[in-house]
């Protein structure tokens, strides 16, 4: 894909860590950060409050709010329209969105809905980032909210990829595999006597409409089967409950694994391109089906929370019983009664 003609767009704090990785690496890419919060956008190096970045006014954050982020988003369409009529040769709009939270969570239905209306001849792809299963209530909710906006308007989108908090031990591990894994996707492209892959190529591949799927092949290993299956269980990306798909993109190691004998992996219904680089081995899958069981796996623990919050007698005051036994007792004055307390306030108040 020309890089030239993509726009990486964030919503919220998460997303935005991952959109300044991804200019960081390649500057070539064109960026905007939609925020609730200032705060959010300070630490990031590539967003410039005059050129790139649109903070939502009056506001300071939404707490994890996603109808109030649904509220602001909506008070300002006008203005992230215009802003986005500014890139009118972008080919395709990549929206990345924490699910959890709620500045994007809330935002990301209708800010696609944008994007069609101002950019229609625009491919829509989403990167939406799924919570741990160790996260709050609140975190499983919005989530499930979230992804049933992007399914309920799955026909405006093209790829949309999950990424799974579950997989590395930190927010930072996980973004930074990420915008490797993704800026590898975009730079699949390659020249070789014995395939190639062009521009056009990496965008059939990576806009193919469903679910898409980065897998990074280690070196060395015995056979092909085993390097991809070391590279499923490690992706960070949600994978599909199976391996069909429409595009295949292989852009392996001159004199590595044989290519041919990945793609006997995968059920591909399309096209299968292939070719050959220095530095990586790259698999991407474009058009797989929804993947489900990550998203189910979220609603079972959210069944969980909310089966034990119910059990709960959450007690608020505890009377402890004093062994007054072989203790001269004294008299204990107790406190008003609501009689008494009336009484003493009759004359000094009117009720």
């Amino acid at each position: 894909m020309e890089k030239g003609k993509m726009l990486l767009v964030s919503l919220g704090q998460g997303a935005g860590n991952i959109v300044d990785g991804l200019l960081s690496r390649n500057p070539r890419y064109n960026g905007l950060f939609l925020n609730s919060s200032l705060f959010d956008i300070k630490p990031l190096k590539n967003a410039d409050m005059s050129k790139n970045v649109y903070l939502y006014p009056g506001t300071d954050g939404s707490g994890r709010d996603r109808n109030k982020s649904k509220e602001m988003i909506k008070d300002n369409v006008n203005s992230i329209g215009t802003l986005l009529s500014k890139y009118p040769l972008t080919e395709v709009v990549v929206v990345f969105t924490t699910m959890a939270g709620g500045t994007g969570s809330g935002a990301v239905k209708t800010f696609i809905q944008i994007v069609k209306k101002v950019l229609p001849k625009a491919k829509v792809n989403v990167v939406a980032i799924l919570p741990s299963l160790k996260e709050d209530e609140l975190a499983f909710k919005n989530t499930i909210e979230c992804w049933n906006d992007i399914n309920s308007i799955m026909d405006l989108i093209s790829d949309v990829k999950f990424v799974d908090n579950n997989k590395r031990n930190t927010y930072k591990e996980i973004n930074n595999e990420v915008i490797e894994s993704l800026d590898l996707a975009y730079n699949i492209i390659g020249i070789h006597a014995d395939g190639s892959i062009d521009n056009k190529d990496s965008f059939r591949i990576n806009t193919a409409e469903g679910s898409g799927l980065i897998l990074k092949l280690y070196d060395g290993l015995k056979d092909v089967k085993t390097a991809i299956d070391l590279a499923i269980k490690n992706s960070v990306f949600v994978q599909p409950d199976v391996y069909y798909c429409d595009y295949l993109g292989i852009n392996l190691k001159v004199d590595g694994y044989d290519p041919y004998e990945v793609s006997k992996l995968f059920e591909v219904y399309k096209s299968t391109y292939i070719t050959y680089n220095n530095k990586n081995n790259i698999v991407v899958l474009g058009g797989c089906e929804t993947p489900t069981e990550s998203i189910n796996l979220i609603k079972m623990a959210l069944d969980e929370k909310n089966k034990r919050k119910l059990s709960r007698n959450k007690k608020r005051s505890v009377i402890i019983d004093i062994d007054t036994d072989g203790i001269d007792n004294k008299e204990d004055i107790d406190g008003l009664n609501n009689s008494e307390l009336n009484d003493l306030f009759e004359d000094n108040y009117a009720f």
